[in-house]
């Protein structure tokens, strides 16, 4: 089975309105891989799905080599537009099949936003194969829903629009729920395929449907992934990235542009005018962390 759907976004819209990822959560993630063997090697690092490089330009402080994949070639030119380090390669590539790389080759594969995409099983081994024994896979992501501070009635129009029935929901490719509820189907599939030392945490709650006593997620005292300040403009632009909103609109002319009508719902609610007005927002987000089965080096 090939990957699943993957979306298509706007490579200049991805890259101006997508937020950055916090340097502390590339330190997280260095820590984890050296934490039970200080001896672990930093000299590759392969961040897959890495749309326009936003996490790969940050890991040449970590690691002597990076690469970063995509399927999308729009993407990877954007990503080589934007410069960075001399370390950074890009190659063109579906997560499942990383034919480009030798076993046990690579010390981190970094995913930021982007596994939810994958056909998880496959994904998993290919990981496996290519990782050293001492490697470290660093799962990510936001989901896009947050909880806003001073205006909790907005909390759910925000909702609606990325899931509602009605608007944005049923118009998203299949694997968007593996994000929402926080990579538990990742963990999971890691968990019975024997990887090591696995950890997942998400940010501001626990976001499992149905929290796991099996597969448990710690909730950290902060943000660990992102911590995307916005204005209501900026805001807007953000929800403008979403891929499944040009379908919707094409499908709804009466509604002109979802994002910005629901941007104006929200705005409404908060009972604000001042599109340059900053929105104090807790991000959903999610991290998981495991290192490969030891039988991976037989």
């Amino acid at each position: 089975m090939a990957s699943r759907g993957i979306p298509v976004y706007e490579s200049t819209n991805y890259q101006d309105n997508r937020p950055n990822y916090k340097p502390s959560l590339i330190e997280a993630i260095v820590a984890f891989h050296k934490k039970s063997n200080p001896d672990a090697q930093t000299e590759l690092a392969v961040d897959i799905a890495t749309g326009t490089g936003i996490l790969a330009r940050d890991l040449p402080r970590y690691f002597s080599k990076v690469i970063g994949t995509d399927i999308s070639n729009d993407m990877l030119e954007k990503a080589r537009s934007k410069g960075g380090s001399d370390c950074i390669q890009y190659v063109q590539s579906p997560a499942e099949k990383l034919l480009f790389l030798k076993d046990n080759s690579v010390d981190v594969i970094t995913v930021a936003t982007g596994a939810h995409w994958f056909n998880i099983p496959e994904f998993l081994a290919e990981a496996r194969r290519v990782l050293k024994p001492t490697g470290t896979l660093a799962i990510f992501g936001y989901t896009g829903m947050a909880h806003f501070g001073k205006y909790p009635q907005c909390d759910a129009i925000l909702k609606d629009y990325a899931l509602g029935n009605d608007m944005l929901g049923p118009y998203w490719e299949k694997g968007r729920e593996t994000l929402v509820e926080g990579y538990l189907e990742h963990h999971k599939e890691m968990a019975k395929n024997g990887w090591v030392g696995i950890q997942r945490e998400s940010y501001p709650r626990v976001l499992d449907t149905s929290p796991s006593q099996e597969y448990p997620a710690k909730v950290p005292s902060g943000p660990n992934v992102i911590d995307f300040k916005v204005n209501w403009k900026k805001l807007r632009h953000f929800l403008s990235t979403w891929s499944p909103l040009e379908s919707y609109n094409k499908d709804h002319p009466e509604v002109g542009n979802l994002c910005d009508s629901t941007t104006r719902k929200m705005m409404q609610a908060a009972g604000v005018e001042n599109m340059d007005e900053d929105v104090e927002l807790d991000w959903e987000q999610a991290l998981l962390m495991g290192h490969p089965p030891s039988s991976s080096t037989d």
